[in-house]
């Protein structure tokens, strides 16, 4: 039985792990907008005494402003300290929250449309 589960990959599907990639959440102070920008550990990062740096200038698909942001992380790759200027970082808890709650609210404006649909 465990022979033909390694076969046909039976079992619960092992969840991708980006091993090669930082990850930075940032929100526009223009707009509100949430953007994941991922970081290339080795085409990205800049090479530093003790860790890496890293710039960026990021814009989100809502307002078009840029976000220059420069980030310094240490050897394992944990961000120490980051400059920013047009938006704040965000961890990656309150970036899950914000977008959970955003897909809640779209979806309840698009039941609430379609009850007033019905209705007339």
């Amino acid at each position: 039985m465990g022979f033909l589960k390694k076969l046909f990959g039976g079992g619960a599907p092992k969840k991708y792990v980006d091993t090669q990639g930082v990850y930075f959440y940032v929100e526009c102070a223009n707009c509100g907008a949430r953007v994941r920008v991922r970081a290339d550990k080795q085409h990205d990062l800049q090479n530093t005494e003790g860790g890496y740096e890293w710039h960026k200038t990021i814009v989100d698909s809502r307002c078009f402003r840029r976000i220059q942001t420069v980030v310094q992380l240490d050897a394992n790759y944990q961000m120490t300290s980051h400059e920013i200027s047009g938006g704040r970082f965000m961890t990656e808890e309150e970036y899950l929250a914000a977008e959970a709650a955003a897909i809640k609210a779209k979806a309840e404006a698009e039941a609430e449309a379609a009850e007033v649909g019905e209705t007339e």
